[in-house]
């Protein structure tokens, strides 16, 4: 065979398999065209509904947002009860984040208005909704724990309390005098000089802080003579 021929045969030979190819293409085409069809669709689909859903959550987040403030300024005039209202609407119905902020909200406006009961249980809701992180949780513990001082057994601020009491914690400094204004309260002396000395011995006890503690301290060592001893 000479090298003309063996190049013909070749040309032949690829020109066949490209066709055997195409045949297969096609073959494929009628097969699982729909299905590659569809999953374009699907995919552009996706991306469509990403882009939508990311637009509508923007959205909705912006009229929450602006209806956040709007409380707010009611509050501001002194509109109260609209103000409540907007806030219940957004803790019932808004965005995750407007949600829980106005349920923050809601608590304080209860608890200004003299709603002590309804803004603890949102309190206390708020501490245990795992939604939230460490810090907010905490706040809404200090809050809570804040509102009940006057009426809490010391066995219940302590249950409130006690895991934030603890060093390293960013809300030991109000757990901690909390907890000595409870046990002052409740007559247990010792605890109650236990925490505030522990307050003053924390280098990061706020300013004003320690001198609430330092005043505690000193109307005990006056109402006794003495300093108490150490106790639990």
């Amino acid at each position: 065979m000479d090298a003309g021929r063996a190049m013909s045969d070749e040309s032949i030979f690829r020109e066949v398999d490209e066709a055997i190819r195409q045949d297969q293409l096609k073959v494929l085409l009628r097969k699982y065209g729909l299905l590659v069809l569809g999953g374009a669709v699907a995919i552009v689909a996706g991306v469509g509904g990403y882009k939508f859903w990311n637009y509508w959550t923007a959205q909705q987040a912006s009229d929450a947002g602006g209806r956040f403030v709007g409380a707010v300024t009611l509050l501001r005039d002194g509109k109260n009860a609209e103000a409540i209202e907007v806030f219940k609407s957004l803790a019932d119905e808004g965005p995750s984040g407007y949600r829980r902020l106005a349920r923050f909200r809601l608590a304080a406006v209860y608890a200004k208005d003299g709603k002590i009961a309804e803004a603890i249980n949102i309190y206390d809701k708020l501490a245990a909704d795992s939604g939230l992180d460490k810090i907010q949780q905490g706040f809404a513990v200090i809050q809570a724990a804040t509102l009940r001082l006057d009426d809490a057994p010391f066995d219940e601020m302590n249950k409130r309390l006690k895991a934030l009491a603890v060093t390293g914690n960013p809300w030991r400094h109000s757990a901690r005098e909390l907890l000595g204004l409870s046990a002052y309260r409740a007559g247990n002396r010792a605890v109650a000089e236990r925490y505030f000395n522990v307050m003053l011995g924390d280098q990061q006890t706020p300013a004003n802080m320690r001198r609430r503690a330092e005043m505690m301290l000193s109307l005990l060592v006056q109402s006794t003579g003495a300093p108490a001893p150490a106790g639990n």
